[in-house]
């Protein structure tokens, strides 16, 4: 069994995606001429890692609601 992540590792994640997503919208604002095939990788990646962010989110949230619910 894996042990479980330290909240700070998943914020560190959590940060680094959003500085990597932060890092793709750059790449694609610098382009003048627009290699498709780079732009496909870049799109998916960018995909993958809000599709994890979004999940991310909802634990933070989840978390946020059952110590609210602690303190009430």
């Amino acid at each position: 069994m894996t042990a479980k992540p330290e909240r700070s590792e998943k914020k560190e994640s959590f940060q680094h995606h959003l500085k990597e997503i932060s890092e793709i919208l750059e790449w694609f604002d610098a382009q003048e001429e627009l290699d498709v095939e780079a732009a496909l990788v870049k799109i998916k990646k960018a995909a993958e890692l809000i599709k994890t962010s979004r999940k991310r989110l909802g634990e933070i949230e989840n978390e946020f609601n059952e110590v609210k619910g602690e303190v009430e």
